[in-house]
């Protein structure tokens, strides 16, 4: 590919992610609304959520309403958690984790993974529910953090163990992204699976890999594993997975 046919593509990436991000239209006569809610992971313009969208049918009204930098505790308290149920959706994904872990230096988003983590994601669930939603768990996707021998650093296991505690306890269809998506970076290998993910500038100036967030090709691969697994999990939303994996543009 070019340097002007890259650059076209990214540019193509970011309008994606500026048009996308609420759609809010009526569902068609037998469709549903799916909405999106968590981190930069799930966005457009960072994370699988294009892909995702457009790997479910027209009669899906798919509405992302992640954040970047947002954890259990900064999604409801800016707010978005109260705006993610307008349009009213009648499925929810729910993933978090990335951004509530303790070591993060964003004081202001940790959250405490013994109490408070999952009880945010008792409440989240709750609150849904009370209002109609019907809510999915997704654990956050796993990072990129290769070690020489191939496998991965799993930098997030409480977190996913603690997400699928409460969806055994609350009766939550459960995506296990984060295993799911180790599985296949490993089984790729690490310059493959790099070349899903976004880059960023490195301490010295260099690009060197994103390994938490994806461009264009990687949130269409890893959009494309969320929607069949969501059908794994909720077999009734099997008609609204397009039968094909979606092509990006």
């Amino acid at each position: 590919m070019t340097p002007i046919a890259r650059a076209g593509s990214a540019l193509l990436f970011v309008l994606l992610a500026g048009c996308a991000a609420v759609s809010g239209s009526k569902p068609a006569d037998g469709g549903v609304r799916i909405t999106l809610v968590g981190d930069s992971t799930q966005t457009e313009k960072q994370g699988y959520g294009t892909g995702f969208c457009a790997n479910l049918t027209a009669a899906v009204d798919c509405v992302n309403r992640a954040k970047g930098g947002a954890s259990t505790k900064t999604y409801r308290r800016e707010g978005l958690w109260d705006a993610a149920q307008s349009p009213k959706p009648d499925w929810m994904l729910i993933q978090f984790g990335h951004n509530d872990v303790q070591s993060s230096a964003h004081l202001e988003r940790q959250t405490d993974l013994v109490t408070e983590y999952p009880a945010n994601l008792r409440r989240f669930v709750t609150e849904a529910r009370a209002a109609g939603i019907k809510p999915i768990l997704v654990t956050p996707i796993a990072r990129r953090y290769f070690q020489p021998d191939g496998r991965i650093v799993d930098d997030l296991p409480g977190h996913v163990e603690a997400m699928k505690k409460v969806a055994a306890e609350m009766n939550v269809p459960l995506i296990d992204l984060h295993t799911l998506s180790q599985t296949y970076f490993e089984k790729l290998g690490e310059t493959a699976a790099h070349k899903l993910g976004a880059t960023k500038a490195g301490p010295d100036g260099s690009i060197v890999p994103d390994k938490t967030h994806f461009n264009l090709d990687g949130s269409y691969v890893l959009g494309r594993m969320v929607a069949e697994a969501m059908v794994a999990s909720v077999p009734e939303l099997a008609p609204y997975l397009r039968k094909e994996a979606a092509v990006r543009p």
